[in-house]
């Protein structure tokens, strides 16, 4: 064929623009759902670090407890751990709204998923101090001065970990490279925590108790040495988080 009429030349051109501004606009609203995206991520993060904040005053809050059992102040340690009670229950009406906000299904940067997952275990480090202060409170009982100083020292390594954990949590919307330092902190709190833990269970067998006292004080050990376990859980669900999103940037 000869060469191209003008008329031809001009349909081609605007075929050119109408697609160049369909592309440009698809970029335009891929930029705006990312924006979007980020920045409901930036306030599901904040929502998150505060729901950590409430966990470590949880956490705090069951350390007294443990302190008030074992200088026999019963009283005072009905009235903390009515108190845990309160704060637990508050803690969970922070995560509804969380996992509320994250069924939302906006486009996160962060999958959702392990955004959910990371809320559920986090709850879980406050479920299990609330049923530790509940053993603890559920009848009186008195023990050795020994295992005592042991179960509050389980109680404040507990609290090291847990705020540790709650610092790694926040550095999820600034530094992942501080996250999975900080994860790494958290296996070795939680190395100690085993350390205290298995005295106190050695101890349990060395005691003349009743039946009664020995189960209880079994179920307070193994939830306070829970909590700790729980806090390397979540650890290590931030450490999968950091290097997966690391490897994405």
């Amino acid at each position: 064929m000869g060469a191209h009429t003008p008329l031809f030349k001009g349909v081609v051109m605007a075929r050119t623009r109408r697609k160049t501004m369909r592309q440009s606009a698809a970029c335009a609203r891929d930029e705006a759902i990312g924006v979007l995206g980020k920045g409901t991520e930036t306030q599901v993060l904040g929502h998150l670090a505060e729901f950590a904040d409430q966990v470590v005053v949880i956490t705090e809050k069951l350390q007294a407890v443990v302190e008030r059992f074992a200088d026999d102040r019963y009283e005072e340690l009905a009235e903390a751990a009515h108190e845990l009670d309160l704060l637990e229950s508050a803690a969970d009406d922070t995560k509804e709204a969380i996992l509320d906000r994250l069924a939302l299904g906006t486009m996160f940067p962060m999958s959702r998923a392990d955004l959910a997952r990371l809320v559920a275990s986090i709850d879980a480090i406050a479920n299990l101090a609330a049923g530790a202060a509940d053993r603890i409170s559920m009848r009186r009982f008195t023990l050795p001065a020994s295992m005592n100083e042991k179960l509050v020292e389980l109680a404040r390594i507990d609290v090291e970990a847990v705020r540790t954990l709650r610092d790694a949590v926040v550095a999820i919307g600034a530094d992942l490279r501080v996250v999975m330092r900080l994860a790494r902190e958290v296996d070795k709190i939680e190395s100690r925590a085993d350390d205290v833990f298995a005295d106190l269970y050695q101890g349990m067998f060395e005691i003349e108790t009743d039946y009664k006292t020995f189960h209880q004080l079994k179920s307070i050990i193994e939830r306070l040495e829970n909590v700790a376990d729980r806090c390397c859980e979540n650890a290590e669900l931030l450490r999968h988080m950091a290097l997966e999103y690391l490897e994405s940037e």
